[in-house]
C-alpha cells in the first residue's frame, strides 16, 4: 500500500488525503490505488503539461488459474504481482488496480519510445514482475501479461482519447498471442479498430495458414508458406523440422541443424509443450542444446502424422529468451498445420519435406 509520504508528493492525493483515509484510496486486495481514486488522478494529469505514459497491463490466463487453483490463489497471484509492479515503477508513477485481473500503471519520465521499450523489457527480465514463476499457496505459477501503453500528451491530449489508444494497443498485443507489449506507433496502430482485432480468430488464422499452405509448390514451400502467417498472427518465430531419422532441420530454408534423438517420449495426444528446456534436455539433448544456441527457452512439438503414419514432428519456437506459456490456440494452430503437412507428405508418398 503507497505511504501518506509518498502520495503526498502529487498535489492531488495530497489534496485528497484531508477528505479520506488512506485505506480507502486503495484496492483492498493487492494494495494498489483503487480504481475511482486512480481515475480522478489520472484526470486531473490532463489540466498540466507534464507528459506522463499510461498503461493497461492485462494478466495472461488468469481464469485458467482461478479455474484450476481456485480464487484464494487467484488472489493472492493477484496481490503478489500488485506488490510487484509497485515496486517495480517505484518513484516514477503509481499503480491501480483496473478491474479483475487488470492492472494500470501512470508512470513519468518514461514517456519516449525507446525509455518506454526498456521499461517493459525490464519489466519482462529477470528481477522483473512478470515471465517469472511465482509460488502461491504452494503452487508454482509462471505468470505473463499483455501489456498496451500510450504517451500524453504525444499520442492524446484528452482522457477518453489516451485511454482508447492504450485499450487498442493492449487488444493488438492480445491478437499478436499475447505475453507481449504494445507502444502506440500512430504508423502501425492508427487504422486498426477494436472491433476488428477482436474478431481477430482461430477461423481467420486457419483460413489464411491454409490458403498458404495451398499455394505452395511443394511440401517444403507449402510449410514455410503457412509457417509464415503463424508469424505474423501468433508471433511464432522459428520452425524446425525432425524426420523419422532424426534429423532436425531449419524448416524456412531446409538446412540441416543436427542429428538428434526422438521427443516421441514426450508426446501426449501429439503433442508437448515446455516452458523451458529443462524437460527436452533430459530426452532430447541435442535438440535442447539448437534451441539454447539460438536463444530460445521453451517449445512446441506437434506430431506430423495421418492415417497411423508418422513423418516426423514440428518444432515451434517464440520469440527469443522468453518462457512462453504456450495457448490453446497455438497449440491448435501447430496440430493443424502438422496436419496439412502429413496430409500432403502422405499424398506425395514423402518421407519428409527435405
Amino acid at each position: 500500500m503507497y505511504s501518506a509520504e509518498y502520495l503526498a508528493r502529487y498535489p492531488f492525493f495530497c489534496e485528497l488525503m484531508q477528505s479520506i483515509s488512506l485505506e480507502e484510496m486503495h484496492d483492498s486486495l493487492t494494495g494498489t490505488l483503487a480504481r475511482p481514486y486512480l481515475f480522478r488522478f489520472l484526470r486531473s494529469l490532463f489540466e498540466k503539461p507534464e507528459p506522463f505514459m499510461m498503461a493497461i497491463v492485462d494478466l495472461d490466463n488468469f481464469k485458467s488459474i482461478n479455474d484450476n487453483y481456485g480464487h484464494r490463489t487467484g488472489d493472492e497471484m493477484l496481490a503478489a504481482i500488485g506488490s510487484d509492479l509497485c515496486r517495480f515503477v517505484g518513484e516514477s508513477g503509481v499503480v491501480g488496480r483496473f478491474g479483475g485481473d487488470e492492472f494500470m500503471l501512470v508512470c513519468f519520465g518514461v514517456t519516449d519510445y525507446d525509455a518506454i521499450h526498456a521499461f517493459f523489457n525490464a519489466m519482462n527480465a529477470k528481477g522483473g514482475v512478470f515471465r517469472k514463476n511465482l509460488v502461491v499457496r504452494g503452487r508454482t505459477i509462471f505468470s505473463t501479461a499483455t501489456v498496451g501503453c500510450a504517451v500524453y500528451p504525444k499520442d492524446a491530449d484528452g482522457f477518453e482519447a489516451l485511454f482508447a489508444l492504450v485499450d487498442k494497443a493492449l487488444y493488438r498485443g492480445k491478437s499478436k498471442g499475447r505475453n507481449c507489449f504494445i507502444i502506440y506507433v500512430p504508423e502501425k496502430h492508427a487504422h486498426l479498430e477494436i472491433p476488428t482485432l477482436a474478431r481477430r480468430s482461430l477461423y481467420d488464422t486457419f483460413r489464411h495458414m491454409a490458403e498458404a499452405f495451398d499455394a505452395g509448390d511443394d511440401a517444403a514451400d507449402s510449410l514455410g508458406r503457412a509457417f509464415a502467417t503463424l508469424r505474423d498472427n501468433l508471433r511464432l518465430y522459428r520452425l524446425l523440422f525432425l524426420d523419422t531419422e532424426n534429423r532436425l532441420y531449419d524448416a524456412e530454408n531446409g538446412g540441416f541443424l543436427c542429428q538428434a534423438e526422438s521427443p516421441e517420449a514426450l508426446i501426449a495426444d501429439g503433442l508437448f509443450t515446455a516452458r523451458s528446456l529443462d524437460e527436452l534436455e533430459r530426452v532430447c539433448p541435442s535438440i535442447a542444446a539448437v534451441l539454447s544456441g539460438l536463444d530460445f527457452e521453451s517449445v512446441l512439438i506437434s506430431e506430423v502424422r495421418t492415417g497411423g503414419r508418422l513423418f516426423g514432428y514440428l518444432l515451434c519456437c517464440p520469440e527469443v529468451r522468453t518462457r512462453h506459456i504456450w495457448q490453446e490456440h497455438e497449440c491448435v494452430a501447430a496440430f493443424f498445420l502438422s496436419r496439412m503437412l502429413a496430409q500432403r507428405l502422405d499424398q506425395e508418398a514423402e518421407s519428409g519435406p527435405w
